[in-house]
């Protein structure tokens, strides 16, 4: 390709031949009558099935295709691998056992080049394995908001969730703001960096990413390493959005608190969760209207164990 397109599509993929050929026809649907302005990442990360095969066999009938094989055994560094191929103003995510809803990208597109946001964040339409019926594109309707609302959004956890799938996100931002090494927990870690580096956000009321839910995810069965790049993870939203967000983000320790911390095996990383917690101003906190009433009774609970 001659000159930057608008939107790069990094398709991320291991081991994934039961789905692979329904993903990629997925984004070459998605991107009827803008194909000029998309180009397509294929990164085939160490699989051992046929992934590889169907990879280079869609690349081979699809223009502006890039495609890659790497041994690197790390979402984060597979993510951070496939951001540095992307020549595109904008990049979005696709994971390979996912799809994407029909002509969405036109609206996208289109709205991209003509808005020119930081970010365009979307919802993500969850599809659980036994449900055959798929939703139908529904068009781009789209809000502006403010830095900060997108951040209160995020941190209450239920309009904005920390996602790079199904997101757009101007490739710029990428430049200071890197993936960790980790092998989950990788978009939780980055997510608030870039909301913080962002200034010009879209929020689109219905989103293009069809996220099936086939109980098989990264952190779908938490061991010790995991919940350790969980709390790595929490300490970064920590740092990243400080002290003005004090509340809110006590809401992520107290959850992860209440469900994990039998399971933190390593001392110093128990520590870490119980400050965390007994730093936590209880008067502002119980009296913020923002935290969910749910939250506030596992903190009380944690404080009557001596947690805080």
């Amino acid at each position: 390709m001659d000159s930057p397109c608008t939107l790069s599509v990094l398709v991320t993929a291991h081991n994934c031949e039961k789905y692979i050929a329904e993903t990629l026809n997925s984004l070459k649907e998605a991107c009827t009558g803008v194909e000029d302005a998309v180009e397509i990442i294929l990164v085939n990360d160490s699989s051992t099935d046929n992934t590889g095969e169907l990879l280079h066999t869609f690349a081979a009938s699809f223009s502006h295709v890039k495609i890659f094989d790497v041994m690197l055994r790390n979402i984060g560094k597979v993510r951070n691998f496939g951001v540095s191929k992307c020549s595109g103003h904008y990049v979005t995510m696709l994971d390979g056992d996912d799809q994407l809803l029909q002509n969405s990208f036109t609206d996208i597109v289109q709205f991209l080049q003509a808005q020119q946001p930081d970010i365009l964040l979307a919802p993500l339409n969850e599809v659980y394995e036994k449900k055959t019926k798929l939703q139908q594109w529904k068009g781009l309707q789209v809000t502006a908001l403010s830095q900060h609302l997108v951040i209160e959004k995020f941190l209450i956890h239920r309009d904005i969730q920390a996602h790079f799938i199904g997101q757009f996100i101007r490739r710029s931002l990428f430049a200071d703001n890197h993936f960790p090494d980790f092998t989950c927990y990788e978009d939780a870690y980055l997510f608030p960096s870039i909301l913080k580096a962002s200034e010009k956000i879209s929020l689109a009321k219905y989103g293009p990413y069809l996220y099936f839910k086939r109980g098989q995810s990264l952190s779908s069965a938490l061991d010790a390493n995991k919940i350790s790049m969980l709390i790595k993870a929490t300490q970064q939203m920590d740092n990243v959005l400080g002290e003005k967000y004090r509340n809110l983000l006590a809401c992520h320790w107290i959850n992860l608190a209440h469900k994990f911390y039998p399971l933190i095996s390593d001392e110093h990383e128990k520590g870490v969760v119980k400050q965390a917690i007994e730093n936590v101003p209880f008067a502002s906190f119980m009296m913020d209207s923002k935290v969910r009433f749910s939250l506030k009774k596992k903190f009380l609970k944690m404080k009557l164990r001596g947690m805080a």
